[in-house]
């Protein structure tokens, strides 16, 4: 359904968009591999399999499915005419919300034609459009494979369950397809989701149980209502043959530019976000790339916890804020600072985190949760720190996340005085401070967390001996 969706590079041509999808939610994807040659064979390997187990379900569908033969001149007719929808569709991608992604709603049309048509001929329509409009849109070749095999895996074996259940091909009767269909859309998304994720995570080497939280897990009550569509334009299609197709259409396109218009709105926002952020980081460019680092950080830490998709993003996203106050006026001088701060300086620079709230507080959506992170960011856990010294489990959650990664930053940045922190030294000083500016349990998960490690690590090697060498020329002094 909402599949053929790569979220970077993977051997493309520098420049091309890296994904294509199907479903008006973000599709996962093969991503970028970089430099690293295991990774890069650990994907094409994967993709190799999907290929294969596509291959095989399609076989088996051949040889198994009643209506694979069927050659009359309305269902010949039928299947071109879905072809031709679908690709229309599928050629009207759209730019999903994270990163170049790419998505269309053509999955629409897979699903419906699953139902009319049987696994087979479903297969062979879905087959034929991705490739089509991938070749148009000039894909790489891998993920003209990937898609497509994940595409036919995934749409094949739904409608096997579909079938079992006695679901009627085509559907005549709407009651008797609800209960059959709802096991079709668990059985495709289970098989796209784990798919997708599984080679997001191999060549991201990131956790599968973070990716598929992210990309299947946050909008799958989306992908639910509208997959159901597909079975509206299959019961349509068998009553009133195109004519009910068209009647579907216009909902459809409606859903799309709803969805393209929220797109729309989530990344101007995001891009006003990154930009006061950058307009703030513009005045020491010492401390630049340092909320974007933070935030990564922190949602690394928050997803190691175990808590909500929900919480892990407003964590994300008060980290990347948690400075937004020092864009006032009064901080200037003080960012700029070569020396030490006075003891008046040092109390105004301590009234950043309650600026930042507000200024914070001032976008509706981040009222709540994300301003409370953003005001008590630093709290130390035995109750020294400030604005209002809070203590232990009082102090917020996320701000108890937000603090160690803010740290960690700053020991993991060249400063003035001492090159960045090894990893292994702050792992020493958090151990040292746990319980007193750190909170301990979280301490505990920062320490046995691979993900963590790797992040860290190569923040701690990211700046070459010259530029290090630069900085402390510059006499920069790291902002707190």
């Amino acid at each position: 359904m909402r599949f053929a969706h790569f979220v970077r590079l993977l051997l493309g041509k520098t420049g091309a968009r890296p994904l294509t999808g199907v479903s008006p939610r973000p599709l996962k994807g093969v991503v970028d591999m970089g430099s690293s040659d295991r990774r890069i064979t650990a994907v094409r390997a994967y993709v190799g399999c999907i290929a294969l187990l596509g291959a095989t379900a399609f076989a088996l569908s051949v040889l198994l499915d009643p209506l694979a033969r069927a050659n009359d001149g309305a269902s010949v007719f039928g299947v071109v005419a879905f072809v031709f929808i679908a690709l229309a569709l599928q050629l009207a991608e759209h730019r999903l919300a994270v990163g170049t992604a790419t998505g269309t709603i053509a999955f629409i049309v897979y699903m419906a034609s699953a139902l009319v048509f049987g696994p087979t001929w479903c297969a062979v329509i879905t087959a034929v459009t991705v490739t089509a409009a991938q070749a148009l849109s000039r894909k790489a070749p891998i993920k003209i494979v990937f898609n497509v095999s994940q595409h036919v895996l995934a749409l094949v074996v739904g409608t096997a369950v579909y079938m079992m259940m006695d679901g009627p091909v085509p559907p005549t009767s709407l009651e008797s397809a609800m209960i059959p269909f709802f096991g079709f859309v668990l059985a495709s998304f289970a098989i796209n989701g784990t798919a997708v994720s599984g080679v997001i995570a191999i060549s991201e080497g990131r956790r599968f149980s973070e990716v598929w939280m992210r990309n299947t897990w946050a909008l799958a009550a989306y992908d639910m209502i509208a997959s159901a569509l597909g079975l509206g334009v299959a019961w349509l299609y068998v009553r009133f043959s195109f004519g009910g197709i068209a009647a579907v259409v216009v909902p459809i396109l409606f859903l799309r530019h709803t969805y393209l218009i929220n797109l729309q709105l989530q990344k101007t926002n995001r891009e006003l976000l990154d930009l006061m952020v950058k307009a703030i980081e513009a005045r020491d460019p010492y401390t630049s790339g340092h909320s974007q680092r933070v935030s990564e950080l922190a949602r690394t830490l928050a997803s190691e916890a175990g808590i909500g998709f929900k919480e892990v993003e407003s964590i994300a996203t008060a980290a990347l804020l948690h400075d937004v106050g020092k864009i006032y006026e009064e901080f200037a001088p003080l960012l700029r600072k070569e020396g030490k701060l006075t003891e008046h300086e040092r109390f105004v620079m301590e009234t950043h985190p309650a600026r930042s709230a507000e200024l914070v507080g001032t976008i509706t959506n981040l009222r709540g949760t994300v301003e409370r992170i953003v005001r008590h960011h630093h709290e130390n856990f035995d109750g020294s720190g400030y604005p209002l010294g809070l203590a232990g489990e009082d102090i917020p959650f996320g701000a108890r996340v937000v603090m160690i990664a803010d740290t960690t930053d700053a020991m993991t940045t060249d400063r003035p005085y001492r090159n960045a922190l090894s990893y292994e030294q702050v792992i020493a000083e958090l151990d040292r401070f746990a319980g007193k500016q750190f909170d301990p349990g979280l301490v505990e998960i920062f320490r046995r967390s691979p993900s963590i490690r790797a992040v860290v690590a190569r923040r701690s090697t990211a700046i070459p001996p010259s530029m290090r060498a630069s900085k402390r020329r510059l006499g920069m002094r790291m902002a707190t």
